[in-house]
């Protein structure tokens, strides 16, 4: 009973401690700004049961979302990202009376007001963070206190309904060197001054040319102005120091002559209307990871040069005016880390040899971490190519979507396809194939998109999953091709009709079977398809597989940009 009654006094004792030690480090707090914190809490609804804020009571122990200083007691961080918080933000919020505020997150929230002048009141802010909300309006002329918001250094209040130009006084920030304005309908901004590093600015209503002033950041690693309507030429001196280019969806019309920058990575100036021929300048760009060139006016045979850039993963050279043959003995294209390569809507015409893909063997695989899953892709789609499918297609065993359709190519399928066993896309329609389908191909597992309509085929379609998958315009337009999906029955030569009527019949029987009793069978093979089909890239004229090739260009886009500027902060100007 002794021995009961010290273990006891001693479990209290520590017990004791331990409460008293947690106080002791718990940090100081002053009550007006725990006021001040309730107060702008019960300022809106809350639109959730899970909001951070839940934990603010007057007693309480942990604010979540909040950082007190040690010493003074003020609240100088205030996280609250996706908060559910619903309502307006007023001049008079008791937010602003937390003046000594170094960090504040309201994004994703559904705050539905204009963009109140006091935030200039704190002026210890360093990190200002409004983006997806539903603020609306032009931003205020002027802020208060703006002479002394010193230590801004980054701002984000893009996915608003912000309007209007963008004032002088967000150029006015001394320290200012990362801002996202994009998906607001912001229509002209004025200087950019030299401190900028990172600039979002993309989805708004920007017109006329490039403004010059973004030649004042010498240290400029990252701009996006793409999607707005933009016109003229590319400043010069953008090819000289930025990391990641994106001017994609304006009205450009040309590239600078002399690309100089080796830092560059990342150049993305798609859907405009650029003419000439691609600078051969590029080849000096020795870090280029990633070039986007898609939707222009771009008149110039295959830039063979390009095979010089040792980190070249994606080169889209699709919906241009490029012509000539894609091989040549004098231009071998050993691109060592290659994972797409998108040259589809040109003029590229002739044959291509036996051997053409060994060289790329050790290039279509998936040996970029950093992307997720590994999006290895070929589409030569739309162009003039002849003669036979090279056999050394087998030898890009990581494929994962290969588009051949609507050329002239002739022969037989190569049943070296069979090694492509990750392949979850494959077009090789309209053409002038003949022969029968391999029925080795039935054996490719991951196979979700099939489309060989529209050639000279012949026999049985392999009866493999993902062949009886597929609807019928998959392999219509062969007219000696037979076999389900298609309403062409196969006959089998050297059989009596007596046979071939009950193999035909047993054959119905089957599919009836697989029709009528495994409905649950067939939805999952539909929902895996529709899946696969909505995270990677069946390079189709398919509305919906061409709307996955932007979803996966998007995930490759933004990987790059990560890890080309190396900075955690980047991570939210790219949303």
């Amino acid at each position: 009973m002794t021995l009961h009654v010290r273990f006891s006094s001693i479990s209290c004792f520590f017990a004791l401690s331990f409460l008293v030690t947690t106080l002791v480090s718990l940090p100081s707090r002053r009550l007006d700004e725990v006021e001040s914190l309730l107060a702008f809490k019960n300022e809106f609804t809350l639109s959730c049961n899970k909001s951070v804020t839940n934990s603010w009571t007057r007693d309480a122990i942990f604010f979540d979302g909040v950082l007190f200083d040690k010493d003074t007691g003020g609240v100088t961080e205030l996280k609250l990202r996706g908060a559910c918080l619903s309502g307006t933000l007023d001049a008079n919020s008791s937010l602003f009376k937390l003046h000594q505020l170094r960090y504040l997150d309201l994004s994703l929230n559904n705050i539905s007001s204009s963009l109140p002048a006091e935030f200039g009141r704190l002026t210890d802010l360093e990190f200002l963070d409004l983006h997806q909300n539903r603020f609306t309006g032009e931003l205020p002329s002027s802020i208060s206190n703006t002479t002394v918001l010193t230590k801004l250094h980054f701002l984000d209040i893009s996915n608003n309904s912000l309007q209007g130009k963008v004032p002088e006084w967000v150029w006015s920030l001394p320290s200012l060197t990362a801002t996202n304005l994009s998906r607001n309908s912001f229509d002209s901004f004025p200087n950019v001054p030299p401190t900028v590093t990172y600039l979002a600015a993309s989805n708004n209503n920007f017109t006329g040319e490039i403004p010059l002033s973004l030649c004042n950041p010498k240290n400029l690693l990252f701009l996006d102005l793409s999607n707005n309507s933009l016109t003229g030429s590319v400043p010069r001196c953008l090819s000289e120091s930025v990391t990641v280019l994106n001017l994609r969806r304006n009205s450009l019309t040309s590239l600078p002559d002399a690309f100089s920058n080796s830092s560059l990575k990342v150049l993305d100036v798609g859907h405009n209307q650029i003419n000439g021929k691609l600078p051969r300048s590029l080849e000096h760009c020795k870090s280029l990871e990633f070039v986007d060139v898609e939707g222009n006016r771009i008149n110039d045979t295959f830039p063979f040069w390009l095979k010089d850039l040792p980190n070249l993963i994606a080169l889209i050279l699709r919906s241009n005016r490029f012509y000539g043959p894609l091989s040549s003995p004098q231009h071998p294209l050993p691109f060592s880390k290659l994972m797409i390569i998108d040259i589809a809507g040109n003029m590229f015409d002739g044959s291509l040899p036996p051997n053409y893909f060994v060289n790329w063997s050790a290039a279509i695989r998936p040996r970029v971490k950093h992307i997720g899953d590994s999006y290895s892709l070929v589409d030569f789609s739309g162009n003039r190519f002849v003669g036979e499918i090279p056999e050394s297609i087998g030898m890009l065993k990581s494929l994962l979507a290969l588009n051949l359709s609507n050329n002239g190519f002739t022969g037989h399928i190569p049943s070296s396809m069979d090694n492509l066993s990750n392949l979850e896309s494959l077009d090789i329609s309209r053409n002038q194939l003949s022969g029968t389908i391999p029925q080795e191909l039935g054996k490719l597992s991951f196979l979700s998109y099939i489309n060989m309509s529209y050639n000279n085929l012949t026999g049985q379609i392999p009866q493999g999953t993902q062949f009886q998958t597929q609807n019928e315009s998959a392999f219509e337009g062969n007219i000696d091709l037979c076999g389900f999906p298609l309403r062409k029955r196969c006959f089998r030569e050297n059989v009596s009709a007596t046979t071939t009527h009950t193999q035909s019949s047993h054959a119905s029987k089957t599919m009836h079977s697989l029709n009528s009793n495994n409905p649950l069978l067939l939805f999952s093979i539909l929902v895996v398809f529709n899946f696969v089909l909505s995270f990677y890239i069946p390079l189709s004229t398919n509305s919906v597989i061409c709307h996955a090739f932007s979803k996966v260009r998007f995930k490759i886009h933004r990987s790059l940009i990560l890890t080309s500027v190396n900075n955690t902060e980047l991570e939210k100007i790219i949303e």
